[in-house]
């Protein structure tokens, strides 16, 4: 029986150039682009690039009334590209994925008090999952939303679940959907960084210095149809990967493993000659812009043509890598490579083909590449015509170890562990006591330390048996390994990470925003600490669910297991709000050998 793929059906695109897909794909076309200069914006110090959408210009909504403009451009964008097609978003067998960095976090800019999770919270939707089920209740959708929040690569990402979850028939359609809404928050946090230019960003030149963002939400609506039953034309997912770096958590690795490592995985049984386009992520930052040339080299690509988008519209974070597979996808459409704005010398270390101008191409398969904080990297091949059929991919699969942890103590593999104190005062006495060398431990927030001292105490375990013998560990564990993945969820994002940073930035006498807390108000820096502490390179991923449903989760960890490459997977929910609200439950899953 042939498997199943994923199969564009509709789409939308909303930002700064148009409200539609076909208007912002006329408007790149032509050349234009959204990013325009802003001094004292929002009252902060330092000017900046942006393509910022006129909010006031928005068509409205039924019932719009409470609806953030996060929330709105989300609505809007769904709704659109529900209007091409016939799915019923009110059915169970549709399924809602939602991808973004931030969401709603400009609300914490109104909030009253800094306990954001207790009844006094002003508006929970600061929360993703909150911000989610919003919007699926006005959708009127039955399903647990997903929220994919893996800094910028979180779109790329949202479409690999969706191929995913429709590989296993649970669903017939999945409406993915990306969006982020610029504010003072993630603003200044990016020039805490130094990584924003108040000139036009210029991708892979020489003269590149730095990265201007943009708003915008975009969506793809995918059906699951037999390999064997594809339609004439439409753009299939033909495969996609995700792969950690396991270099830094802000900074990409010099030789681009992570990237590489995506690129080999997805281009396994496809020629070079075959592909008309990579579509790079191109932020127009030194770092970024060179990894990407060095994996582009490593993996034999350097002589197909490569842009970036951002010179059009910004990065746009969570909707980046859905809105540029769609602007790809209506060029190829027309044989079109569209050009990389602001791009004219060279300024990369490894001689890769940028697209300085508008090309014409016959080639009906591209690849979208994309990386992000944490570590994390992720490409996915397209094309309108699969020559072969989906392999089926079934395992078998074991738990091996598994460990909780709450405010009252730990418990691994049914045996309660030694701890001393409570709160946030007993994950680090259980870090002294258990783990004891890895001084970073300190500096993270609590949402990585908790994570990352649930996957020591499994590793130790899986590793040690009973005994905690360093010397043992530094000898078995910590060898590089791409099998293994990182999979985590919970329901409160980083929300002590966002609370600490909107604390640095909401006096204007007293403006300090940090670029060492910024960092972690992304959740999936997480799984990128446990990556670079194991030398983990394959897939990291973390989603946000409204409240925890094992049926769900379970679900979306046996589909991890659709990336052949993948062995083993490191999985489960971890939840802090804060030093006295806490929850971990990791386990190890196993693929059987045959």
């Amino acid at each position: 029986m042939a498997g199943r793929v994923a199969v564009a059906i509709a789409d939308n695109i909303i930002s700064p150039l148009g409200l539609t897909s076909e208007e912002n794909y006329m408007a790149v076309k032509d050349g234009r682009t959204g990013v325009v200069r802003y001094a004292g914006h929002w009252g902060l110090p330092d000017p900046f690039m942006a393509a910022l959408i006129d909010r006031e210009s928005l068509p409205s909504l039924p019932d719009e009334e409470g609806l953030t403009i996060f929330e709105k451009m989300v609505l809007l964008s769904i709704r659109q590209a529900l209007s091409q097609c016939d799915v019923d978003v009110t059915s169970k067998r549709t399924q809602l994925v939602l991808s973004t960095t931030k969401g709603n976090v400009e609300l914490l800019g109104e909030a009253t008090t800094q306990r954001c999770l207790t009844p006094s919270c002003p508006d929970p939707r600061v929360l993703l999952g909150e911000a989610a089920k919003t919007i699926a209740r006005y959708l009127g959708n039955p399903n647990l939303p997903i929220v994919v929040s893996n800094a910028c690569i979180s779109g790329v990402c949202a479409q690999i679940e969706a191929s995913r979850l429709l590989q296993t028939g649970r669903y017939d359609h999945v409406i993915v959907c990306g969006a982020d809404v610029l504010s003072p928050f993630i603003v200044s946090g990016f020039q805490s960084l130094k990584a924003l230019t108040d000139e036009p960003c210029r991708p892979f030149d020489i003269d590149r210095t730095g990265i201007n963002l943009g708003d915008a939400a975009a969506t793809i609506i995918y059906q699951g149809v037999a390999a064997d039953a594809q339609p004439s034309g439409a753009w299939v997912l033909v495969k996609g990967a995700i792969r950690n770096d396991a270099h830094h958590i802000s900074s990409p690795s010099p030789t681009g493993d992570g990237c590489y490592n995506a690129l080999r995985e997805v281009m396994q049984g496809t020629k070079e000659e075959d592909i008309a386009l990579i579509n790079a992520h191109g932020t127009a930052t030194l770092f970024n812009d060179e990894m990407e040339s060095v994996a582009i080299f490593r993996a034999g690509l350097s002589q197909i043509p490569v842009n970036s988008l951002k010179g059009y519209f910004g990065h746009t974070m969570g909707a980046a890598g859905i809105l540029e597979t769609i602007i790809s996808m209506r060029a190829l459409n027309e044989g079109i490579i569209l050009p990389t704005k602001g791009y004219e010398c060279l300024g990369v270390s490894k001689k890769i083909n940028i697209a300085a101008e508008s090309g014409h191409t016959d080639k009906r398969s591209f690849i979208k590449m994309i990386s992000g904080f944490g570590g994390c990297n992720a490409a996915i091949l397209f094309r309108t015509v699969d020559s072969g059929q989906r392999k089926t991919v079934n395992c078998q699969l074991k738990t091996s170890a598994e460990v909780e942890i709450t405010t009252e103590g730990m418990v691994l593999n049914g045996q309660r562990l030694t701890t001393s104190g409570s709160g946030s005062e007993m994950l680090t006495d259980a870090y002294r006591r258990y783990v004891g060398d890895y001084p970073k431990f300190f500096k993270m927030d609590g949402l990585s330390k908790l994570g990352f001292l649930a996957s020591e105490l499994l590793l130790q375990q899986m590793d040690e048996g009973t005994e905690h013998d360093g010397a043992r560990r530094s000898q078995e564990r910590f060898i590089p390994r791409d099998d293994r993945a990182v999979i985590l969820f919970n329901r409160s994002g980083s929300i002590e990470a966002d609370v600490h940073y909107q604390s640095t930035i909401s006096d204007p006498d007293n403006f300090f925003p940090s670029p060492s807390v910024f960092v972690y108000t992304l959740p999936n820096i997480v799984t990128g600490e446990i990556a670079i502490r194991n030398k983990y390179q394959g897939e990291t991923s973390f989603f946000v669910l409204e409240h925890e449903d094992q049926e769900t989760i379970q679900a979306m960890i046996e589909a991890a297991f659709k990336d052949e490459g993948t062995q083993s997977v490191l999985a489960g929910w971890v939840d802090y709000s804060d030093g006295s609200h806490f929850e971990a439950k990791v386990r190890l899953m196993e693929r059987l050998k045959d």
